[in-house]
C-alpha cells in the first residue's frame, strides 16, 4: 500500500491496523521494533491529522446470509424546488439493502451498493423500497461475480 504523504513508520503503523484494527500498541511496536510509546503517540498524531478517521469492523455479509452483492444505477428525476439529491441520498442510505450511495457525476446520478439474500428480494427491495423514495428515477442493477479489494483501499 502506497501512502505517499506519510514516512516510513507512519505507513508500516497503518498497514498493521489496516490488518487487525484491535491491534494493541503493544503487538505493533514489538513488530516493527519501536517503542511503544512512540506507536501510541504516532497513532494519536494520525488521528488529530485526520489520517485514521475510525476504527471499524469489517462485517462479513456472507456470513449474515447476503451473499448476494451488486451495485445500482440510478437516476434523480425529482423536482429541485421540493428535494435535493443529498437528500435523497441519504433516504437510500436508510434501507436496510443498502451499503451506501454515492452521487455521482455522467448518465446516472447514484450509484448504491447493496447486499441480498438472492435475486427475488433483492428485486423486491428495489420495487417496493428504493423506487418509492421521492427523487428516484429509473435504476439499472448491476450484480457482483467477484470483488477485489485495491491498493488504495482500507479493507
Amino acid at each position: 500500500m502506497l501512502f505517499s504523504q506519510l514516512d516510513d513508520k507512519d505507513t508500516q503503523i497503518l498497514e498493521l491496523l489496516i490488518e487487525d484494527a484491535r491491534a494493541s500498541t503493544k503487538s505493533i511496536a514489538d513488530r516493527l521494533g519501536i517503542p511503544r510509546v512512540t506507536v501510541h503517540d504516532r497513532i494519536k498524531r494520525l488521528q488529530d491529522r485526520g489520517v485514521i478517521d475510525k476504527f471499524t469492523v469489517k462485517i462479513s455479509h456472507e456470513k449474515l446470509g447476503l451473499p448476494l452483492h451488486g451495485f445500482l444505477l440510478a437516476n434523480w428525476a425529482g423536482d429541485k424546488a421540493r428535494e435535493d439529491r443529498r437528500s435523497v441520498a441519504k433516504e437510500i442510505c436508510k434501507l436496510p439493502f443498502v451499503v451506501g450511495c454515492h452521487i455521482i457525476t455522467g448518465q446516472w446520478d447514484f450509484i448504491v451498493e447493496v447486499v441480498a439474500r438472492e435475486m427475488d428480494s433483492l428485486g423486491d427491495s428495489i420495487l417496493d423500497e428504493l423506487s418509492k423514495i421521492e427523487g428516484i428515477g429509473h435504476t439499472q442493477t448491476m450484480v457482483t461475480f467477484y470483488s477485489y479489494s485495491g491498493a488504495a483501499s482500507s479493507a
